[in-house]
């Protein structure tokens, strides 16, 4: 007779979870702030765009998400058979919508190149944010 080893892995406790949308925040931030300072020093006049022309927001804008992803992989990894793959696919339907406001709010001084940067700057947190939760959540013990 076999015997199955059907050990799991202990799932991120909501410290871990805690300290790993921490983590994301920060990067994320740290990577849209460095695109956005390199952007607005090719393109200066992008900075009209007032998406464009405060890095406190934009700071706001992309810890605020990174909390929120956080928040919803938590809740997918305790009610999901495959949370990571169920994640990424809502991060990326997120991230599309995220997108077009960008393009189609009436915004005063918003020019296709402006709004080119701040939908990279969505790329950008996004890739960072959905990198940094997946590989911290495969390497707490979470099944990918």
């Amino acid at each position: 007779m076999t015997t199955l080893n059907t050990r799991t892995q202990p799932r991120p406790t909501t410290g871990r979870w805690l300290t790993l949308g921490a983590i994301a925040a920060i990067l994320a931030a740290a990577a849209v702030l460095a695109v956005q300072w390199l952007a607005l020093s090719i393109w200066p006049d992008a900075a009209l765009f007032k998406p464009l022309d405060s890095y406190a927001r934009t700071v706001l804008f992309t810890i605020i998400p990174a909390f929120g992803a956080t928040a919803l992989f938590a809740w997918l990894a305790g009610r999901r058979p495959a949370p990571a793959r169920a994640f990424v696919r809502i991060s990326a339907v997120v991230l599309l919508l995220s997108i077009i406001p960008d393009y189609i709010l009436p915004v005063p001084d918003k020019t296709l190149l402006a709004s080119s940067i701040t939908a990279f700057l969505h790329v950008v947190a996004a890739a960072v944010i959905v990198g940094v939760l997946l590989a911290g959540y495969r390497r707490n013990g979470g099944q990918a």
